[in-house]
């Protein structure tokens, strides 16, 4: 897949620049409709952590956001994208939100898109990559104005555990001794001790707006359709202690979860998963990947040609 061109075929549909307000921030995004009068079913994308902006959401030279919204926009499904605060055309300071803020953000994109006569106010959802699945999560269990829920490599465990998760299974696909394990992952819980103390005396790393952020509460909260994919060797969040606590606590809910074989957090196809290795790797989505998202959104009847229990929990 040539992401320039996705990129560039992207720009060529239509498209609105807006506006909207969250939590005194102006948030800036693009909202691409599909070609027809409408109503259509929206999602507004949430991205992952860091300095990302809406606009391309370039990783290691693939535009994620970009190619998730043309296939979206192709099936139907409107799709807002937008900027955090202090980033792109936004104002504010991501950096300093907690992950509750973030949701507020994901709530006023969901009520900004039920303004727009285009989209169909009963069909409105949330899709979040990585840190964005904690956030659809939690937007989800405030309110029942987000329809659905779609997790891409979204964890289901503690900002702390999946940290450490992801610092243990780099060690580990690298080959690293058992002394070099240990040394590292005793000096990241220690770098974790002194954001702590240093919050006490006054100084607050950015990390401590999120490290003590656990969704096991809030998910019993969630009661809208929710899809969960995963990638077999994403080691910033291997599926099988997600899988666990949706099985735990969401065992009534309408969740779909299906692991992709051989990706990583990226959903393209991989050998041992780390980042270390995406240089190297065709930098596209598994060809099963987009079509999963079309076929859940058709068997929940969110876009048109599904039927109900097309999909299954695996």
């Amino acid at each position: 897949m040539n992401t320039e061109y996705i990129r560039k075929k992207v720009t060529l549909l239509p498209r609105e620049e807006v506006v909207f307000e969250s939590s005194g921030n102006m948030l800036a995004g693009t909202l691409f409709t599909p070609e027809g009068p409408g109503p259509y079913p929206a999602m507004a994308f949430l991205v992952g952590s860091g300095g990302v902006s809406k606009r391309l959401g370039e990783a290691w030279g693939f535009y994620m956001w970009v190619t998730l919204a043309e296939h979206c926009v192709s099936k139907g499904v409107a799709v807002l994208l937008f900027d955090k605060p202090g980033l792109g055309g936004s104002t504010g300071n991501w950096e300093a939100q907690t992950f509750d803020d973030r949701a507020d953000d994901a709530l006023a994109a969901v009520r900004f898109l039920q303004t727009r006569k285009v989209v169909d106010r009963q069909k409105i959802g949330l899709i979040g990559h990585s840190q964005g699945g904690w956030i659809a999560q939690l937007a989800a269990s405030k309110s029942k104005e987000v329809g659905f829920i779609i997790s891409l490599a979204g964890p289901y465990i503690s900002v702390y555990e999946q940290i450490l998760m992801d610092r243990e299974n780099h060690l580990l696909v690298a080959g690293a001794s058992p002394m070099k394990k240990l040394v590292d992952m005793t000096a990241t819980r220690a770098l974790f001790l002194t954001a702590r103390v240093a919050e006490k005396v006054g100084y607050k790393h950015p990390i401590m707006n999120i490290l003590d952020y656990d969704p096991r509460p809030i998910l019993p909260e969630v009661t809208c359709p929710v899809l969960a994919l995963f990638g077999e060797k994403d080691v910033l969040c291997l599926p099988g202690p997600s899988l666990d606590v949706i099985k735990s606590l969401m065992p009534k809910g309408d969740v779909t979860t299906k692991v992709f074989p051989q990706t990583n957090h990226l959903f393209w196809r991989c050998k041992t998963g780390s980042t270390k290795e995406y240089e190297k790797l065709d930098k596209r989505f598994v060809p099963e990947f987009l079509e999963s998202i079309t076929s859940w959104m058709k068997s929940k009847d969110i876009v048109k040609g599904g039927r109900q229990g097309e999909t299954t929990v695996v």
